[in-house]
């Protein structure tokens, strides 16, 4: 029997849509759902934008979905800690009452601990962030995923400090969507993208940038946000050098996107995850020696070169689709091989 899959019901960095395709591709039957509206570059199979919508036609629509979707799916993977009726997740009972399995997939502050961040690690996500997670609510899908959900994952290894039951699956992307675009020549173009300045530590990117100039007088460093999709991916393609972020201690979804199409990558990453890397070509900086190391990589055409040839090659075998979709159907076939969860 042919295995049916949902994912839901939010798009985060396109994973929910990015996962349905790839597990298709191996024979399941998988859907893709999404509430939030603000990324139609992603394209789930499904759009419903019922987070936008007033109060009343919001729940509604959430009940709408619930009632189209209960009972139809082998398997619920559900995104940023929503349900089909989030905040509250007021369906996880019936799923569980129906012999459903779920799954909790964390993107990032629906479950990160600020305190514990900022009490532990002197550089973090959390370090300047203007914070927007909501701590009642961390706790409440938290153990939520104890009561009713059969796995928990996470799509970077520092919220393992905040979900201790969870393991880690690298983020998924469609290399077909990133064609080769290397790196040749003088450079011309160093990009950082940011989604949020604050959480990727954007004013020392900007000082690096300083530093740099003088040095550089033909390159253009430039700091995009807000761009549609197509813009962005079209400007990462152009560029010679990305920065990702200084704070988090690993890597991004831009990151990602950057050494598919063959651009060396700078970034912060945290001593302790290093024994999770194989052969990760990304330059290691910190926020104090970002503009040094950016200007020794700008100086160094062929090092640049083979960094993008490494990237690319990295994401081929750690974050393929079809890699990571593989590595998810093992883990939703384990659930039949298992016995059900003892409930908290």
């Amino acid at each position: 029997m042919t295995l049916r899959v949902l994912h839901a019901p939010a798009e985060i960095a396109g994973q929910a849509s990015v996962l349905a395709r790839a597990l298709r591709g191996l024979g399941v039957e998988a859907h893709s759902l999404a509430y939030n509206a603000g990324f139609p570059q992603y394209r789930p199979d499904e759009q419903r934008g019922y987070d936008a919508a007033p109060p009343l036609p919001r729940y509604l629509g959430y009940l709408a979905s619930t009632l189209r979707n209960l009972g139809r799916w082998d398997v619920y993977h559900f995104h940023f800690g929503r349900t089909l009726i989030p905040p509250h997740n007021l369906d996880l009972p019936l799923h569980r009452a129906l012999g459903r399995r779920v799954v909790f997939h964390y993107h990032g502050c629906d479950v990160r601990d600020r305190r514990h961040m900022l009490a532990t690690h002197t550089h973090s996500t959390c370090s300047e962030c203007d914070p927007f997670c909501i701590p009642s609510r961390q706790k409440r899908i938290l153990a939520s995923a104890v009561s009713y959900a059969d796995a928990e994952l996470v799509s970077t290894p520092d919220l393992l400090e905040s979900a201790p039951r969870a393991r880690h699956l690298p983020v998924a992307i469609d290399l077909a969507e990133y064609p080769w675009a290397p790196t040749a020549g003088a450079p011309k173009l160093v990009l950082h993208a940011p989604t949020n300045r604050l959480i990727k530590g954007t004013r020392y990117v900007e000082h690096a940038y300083a530093a740099c100039r003088s040095r550089f007088p033909n390159v253009r460093f430039e700091t995009i946000e807000r761009v549609p999709f197509a813009a962005l991916r079209e400007r990462l393609a152009e560029a010679d050098v990305v920065v990702d972020q200084v704070f988090m201690g690993w890597y991004g979804m831009v990151a990602v996107e950057a050494m598919a199409l063959g651009k060396p990558v700078l970034c912060f990453i945290r001593d302790d995850f290093e024994p999770r890397l194989r052969d990760c070509p990304i330059v290691r900086c910190t926020k104090e020696d970002l503009g040094e190391r950016l200007a020794a990589l700008l100086a160094d055409d062929a090092g640049r070169r083979d960094l993008g040839e490494r990237g690319r090659a990295y994401v081929e075998r750690e974050h393929a689709a079809p890699v990571i979709a593989a590595r998810l159907l093992n883990l939703y076939r384990s659930f039949d091989a298992a016995p059900e969860p003892a409930r908290g």
